[in-house]
């Protein structure tokens, strides 16, 4: 793989930590310096998630899903056990596949995959839930980008719900394997990003009073980078929180998220450090078509030294010239650490039947590429009309802007537009239409690239 000096500047910012994904992720693994657009677990825009999950920041749904909605949902049972299971192939149709400003590389890729859900309601307190989707890639053209193994959905998990006494404890696995980029808001010049990623952790729920509750929780999560140009990247984080909360309304929730994380990484290039977190959060049942969500605060993340990304110079030895390669080593290290402000917004609105809408915005801090963080703004739109029988479309846009710390730091924007189609053409058979439009700009040479994806599918839901 060849790189530029845009190119390579360009790689700075994967995320800290847990991004949202999909249900019930916001409270439970505690989400510092992430955003939907982080490149850990979870979708990147809201039309990718269904409007019957809980929504990305936490809210019940305006179309809540229930266990027993859950049970009707699976379509067979083994003994106690409600199971669904789909499959399904993809053709995707994509014009740039290394996201490149020059030199840009089209090709036709083969997604064939398979989900299994399953749930066990022991009681009426007790719930096992099981999630897995496995996927692959083939590149017609560029089969040297072929999926190494089998991709591991970042929805993929393990939970089981279970009460002692009056406290409700969740515990959860999660673990995925990805190598697609396009998550990575910051990343420029590559066609895959190979990482594997696991998080276990337990949070316990109890009610003091009918308006009084406090949630404490911890999580461990991993990030395993294959590639050798990313391994600065493998982490470890611990993360421990407590969220008290109080019911001014029945409508109307306040409380107060405290989040500490230690991150330890494994190159001994990047020092480990420290994360906090503090703020409040209400949330806001304004009517019955409409729900608030906003939390904001302190966010700070501190070094224990500075960080010069000596391995990805010496990886990078003989692919660059040596002059670039020794102006990019002549570089001061990053000692930044970060004092700011965090905030997270949601609007979840349904104006009529056949429409919902969904608004976010997010200010966050994340962990970088080759520096050692970036301020990051995020604002999406997303959209599921179903006016015509069997059909739903789902239109989707975000923009967001970034500024990353130190020498090798980069100030750049992007915006995506995202419109689907889904038709039921039976009970098992739905078929997929989906559109993806990428813009990038960058202050750094050879950093701006633009996508158009387009993709068909099909899946059987047996």
């Amino acid at each position: 793989m060849k790189f530029s000096l845009g190119r390579i500047l360009s790689l700075t910012g994967v995320v800290l930590a847990v991004t949202p994904m999909s249900v019930r992720a916001q409270d439970f693994f505690r989400d510092l310096g992430t955003s939907s657009s982080s490149g850990g677990f979870g979708p990147i825009a809201p039309s990718e998630y269904t409007y019957n999950d809980i929504s990305p920041l936490g809210l019940e749904s305006l179309n809540s899903t229930t266990v027993q909605k859950e049970e009707q949902d699976n379509n067979f049972a083994i003994g106690p056990v409600r199971f669904s299971m789909a499959a399904g192939v993809g053709v995707e149709l994509n014009d740039n596949i290394t996201l490149a400003q020059t030199g840009r590389e089209s090709d036709i890729i083969i997604r064939p995959s398979l989900n299994i859900d399953a749930i066990w309601r022991m009681s009426d307190l007790n719930t096992l839930r099981l999630s897995i989707g496995l996927g692959y890639a083939a590149y017609m053209n560029h089969s040297q980008y072929d999926t190494q193994g089998v991709l591991i959905s970042p929805t993929s998990e393990l939970e089981f719900v279970f009460m002692l006494g009056n406290v409700k404890f969740t515990a959860r696995e999660r673990g995925s394997y990805q190598e697609d980029p396009y998550a990575v808001g910051l990343l420029s010049g590559v066609a895959r990003y190979r990482r594997y990623e696991n998080q276990v952790g337990i949070k316990a729920e109890v009610n003091l009073n009918s308006s009084t509750s406090v949630t404490v929780g911890y999580d461990h999560y991993n990030l395993w980078a294959v590639d050798k140009i990313f391994e600065d990247q493998t982490r470890a984080l611990d993360t421990v929180f407590v969220k008290p909360a109080y019911g001014i309304t029945p409508a109307i929730k306040v409380g107060l998220d405290i989040t500490y994380s230690r991150i330890s990484f494994e190159s001994g290039d990047r020092p480990s450090g420290n994360a906090v977190l503090a703020g409040p959060f209400i949330e806001w049942q304004i009517g019955e078509n409409t729900n608030f969500y906003a939390e904001g605060g302190y966010e700070g993340m501190h070094y224990d030294g500075s960080y010069r990304p000596t391995a990805f110079f010496n990886s990078a030895s003989g692919q660059i010239s040596p002059a670039t390669l020794a102006a990019l080593e002549a570089a001061p290290a990053d000692d930044s650490n970060s004092n700011s402000y965090y905030f997270r917004l949601e609007l979840d609105n349904k104006p009529s039947d056949v429409y919902q809408q969904r608004l976010l915005a997010s200010r966050t801090t994340e962990v970088g590429f080759f520096t050692n963080n970036y301020t990051l703004y995020h604002v999406e739109y997303a959209g599921d009309w179903s006016a015509i029988e069997k059909l739903h479309v789902t239109p989707s846009i975000f923009y967001e802007h970034y500024d990353a710390s130190g020498a090798l730091g980069e100030s750049a924007n992007r915006v995506g537009v995202l419109l689907g189609f889904r038709y039921n053409l039976t009970n098992s058979i739905v078929l997929g239409l989906d559109y993806r439009y990428l813009w990038k700009t960058s202050n750094l040479p050879g950093a701006d690239y633009y996508q158009n994806v387009l993709f068909l599918s099909a899946y059987y839901k047996f």
